[in-house]
């Protein structure tokens, strides 16, 4: 699974299709009797229009969803894939070869689509914040404690404990 996509993403979207189906259906049973209902009244007319209208809003909001879907799994798959804990607007510009990776990825976090990355605008970069992104940045060490002798790696800089004696080390 992918550290960038939030369930929403992966999640099993049986009832999206679902609904495409039946609203699918009704929004064609009511374009193809619009024509007689205006024949009997311009009012039913009105109505069976509006009922339409009413119809296809569902069947546009399971499309945006799942445009919303692939565009995150897009974005989600530069970032899995990046070598570094960021990554520049410009970087993403090429990678997926859009213009407008801001916008589009402020609003793929804002309808919680992404997750684990911070959109830095000032510096038109986007810090990747998952723990895999965070492990790969980071530099091990390998410290002889001085209470048992035993060789540990920890990441440099970083206060750890001793797996065998407790004793407190720095990497």
């Amino acid at each position: 699974m992918n550290n960038y996509l939030t369930a929403k993403v992966t999640v099993n979207s049986a009832a999206n299709v679902i609904k495409l189906i039946v609203f699918g259906i009704l929004f064609t049973a009511g374009v193809s009797v619009m024509p007689s209902q205006f024949k009997d009244s311009t009012l039913q007319g009105v109505v069976a229009v509006i009922l339409t209208i009413l119809l296809a809003l569902p069947i546009v909001k399971v499309i945006f969803i799942y445009y919303y879907m692939s565009l995150a799994k897009k974005y989600a798959y530069v970032f899995a894939n990046n070598t570094d804990t960021t990554i520049t607007f410009s970087e993403l510009r090429d990678h997926l070869h859009r213009s407008n990776v801001e916008d589009e990825l402020q609003k793929l976090i804002t309808k919680k689509y992404i997750k684990n990355v911070i959109v830095e605008m000032n510096t038109q970069t986007v810090v990747l914040t998952s723990e895999n992104a965070m492990q790969a940045n980071k530099i091990y060490v390998e410290v002889t404690c001085p209470g048992c002798g035993n060789t540990i790696t920890i990441v440099k800089g970083e206060a750890a404990k001793c797996p065998y004696c407790d004793r407190a080390l720095l990497g």
